[in-house]
């Protein structure tokens, strides 16, 4: 069995225009030399998109004067409105009506139970 050396072709450019022997002596690695810039990129694209996601799960609390807004709204027109507002250590969810203001409280009447919510606990109303 005979071995058959595969000789490739090197793709070069001519470089004999330069009076510098430097760049006509000049080897090119191809693509090996982008290599580290890909990397560095996929790993930063990476990095934004994991940063990116865990902002999503951070919840961004209405202002206070879009808050007092939107329940005043539902309160005069008798509209249901789902509050989300932060209960200890954890978010919590109420579907109802605004019955009545309360200090800075919010009395919220929904189908099974009467919830009494500080406003300035309401994160998002929908």
């Amino acid at each position: 069995m005979q071995q058959v050396k595969i000789r490739r072709k090197k793709m070069s450019v001519d470089r004999s225009y330069s009076s510098y022997e430097v760049i006509r002596a000049y080897h090119d690695r191809g693509m090996m030399k982008w290599g580290a810039f890909a990397t560095g990129e996929l790993t930063e694209a990476q990095n934004t998109f994991e940063k990116e996601k865990k902002d999503d799960k951070e919840i961004q609390a209405l202002p206070h004067h879009l808050v007092l807004h939107l329940l005043n709204q539902s309160f005069f027109n008798q509209v249901q409105i789902k509050v989300k507002y932060q209960a200890k250590d954890k978010f919590a969810e109420v579907y109802g009506f605004v019955s009545e203001f309360i200090n800075n409280q919010v009395r919220i009447k929904s189908t099974d139970k009467i919830y009494l919510i500080s406003i300035e606990q309401i994160i998002k109303i929908s």
